[in-house]
């Protein structure tokens, strides 16, 4: 289920199957960083295992002891392989360090290792951070969303007007990133991507706001529609 903000336009296609849905809510944000890193030009040498015998290389195998690749982490993470979102930063981080002792540091793929490796940690670092707040709002007493909580959020996001649905969609990409698809010219909500603390919060805040404008509303303009 998903929400794109295009422009000032919102609209709510019809219900989408969420392809990863059996993946903790902790690491959906580390799967949306993973394909984010396997989209890279600079990833290429490190989306599948090193074939060192295919490449010549025979001592790989003697220095890299435990090989890993971004493949085999998708892979593992699909399995529910990692019980963290820590496990999975250090086998992405294995991936980089083996990068950087094999080759030289003049080397393009050490270059390319660093800089990902950069990358990566700034990204997991904002992830980490999410899962924090949410884990600390949770222990306050928040249940689980249902589906119909799901539903009702998809509509209300369709009655907020452009400023307010902006404000949401900010919190959203502050709290739970790997819910935002950005694109050229529009933002598309993943619905079953946000938290269920995060959602049952902002689901609230816009039940308030549509009150609010409903009560304030004139009542010639009600009895118009």
């Amino acid at each position: 289920m998903s929400i794109t903000r295009k422009k000032k336009r919102t609209y709510v296609p019809g219900n989408r199957p969420f392809k990863h849905n059996k993946l903790r809510e902790d690491m959906q944000g580390c799967l949306e960083i993973l394909k984010t890193l396997q989209s890279k030009t600079d990833a290429h040498p490190f989306l599948q295992p090193v074939d060192w015998k295919r490449l010549d290389l025979p001592d790989y195998p003697l220095i890299v002891k435990r090989p890993m690749d971004l493949g085999t982490i998708e892979k593992r993470m699909l399995e529910g392989f990692y019980s963290t979102a820590n496990d999975f930063a250090a086998d992405v981080r294995l991936v980089w360090s083996n990068a950087q002792k094999y080759n030289r540091p003049e080397s393009d793929i050490y270059k390319m290792a660093e800089t990902l490796s950069k990358f990566f940690d700034k990204k997991f670092t904002k992830v980490t951070k999410s899962i924090v707040k949410n884990k600390k709002r949770t222990q306050k007493g928040h249940r689980e969303v249902t589906r119909s909580d799901r539903l009702s959020f998809a509509d209300n996001m369709g009655q907020l007007s452009s400023e307010i649905l902006g404000q949401i969609v900010e919190s959203i990409r502050e709290q739970c990133p790997g819910a935002i698809m950005e694109e050229s010219d529009a933002v598309e909500i993943e619905i079953d991507k946000i938290d269920s603390a995060t959602l049952l919060d902002l689901n609230e805040y816009a039940i308030n706001y549509i009150q609010r404008t409903s009560v304030s509303e004139p009542s010639y303009k009600k009895q118009k529609r």
